[in-house]
């Protein structure tokens, strides 16, 4: 059975929201390990945002090649959320650039205080 797997974004349903959270539907890059993603019935996700006049030290820039994305986008880290696997529409792009997921990797732990 496929399962989504790390570095794949999707297009997801963020509604209902609050707040400052990412709203309607919008693109998001898979972060759990692709175990917790095979078994259980939520993954974590990091929304993307195609508004990139300014990067913030918590956000990552991808061109649209890098993804097979329709515009140039920014990762947002600061708002990671763990989702139901029922809000991920379809797969629109892939992460594959080694240095890009290791920049990814390192502002999460950054976030969380790991490092």
């Amino acid at each position: 059975m496929e399962y989504p797997k790390k570095g794949e974004i999707y297009l997801v349903n963020f509604d209902p929201t609050i707040g400052h959270e990412v709203k309607k539907k919008q693109p998001a890059l898979i972060i759990s390990n692709d175990i917790h993603n095979q078994y259980s019935p939520l993954v974590t996700v990091a929304p993307l945002s195609s508004n990139v006049d300014k990067i913030y030290p918590f956000e990552v820039y991808i061109s649209k090649r890098t993804a097979n994305l329709d515009r140039d986008s920014k990762i947002m880290i600061i708002q990671l959320r763990s989702i139901d696997k029922r809000r991920l529409i379809n797969k629109i792009g892939l992460i594959e650039d080694k240095e890009i997921l290791k920049k990814i990797d390192r502002i999460i732990k950054e976030h969380f205080g790991l490092e």
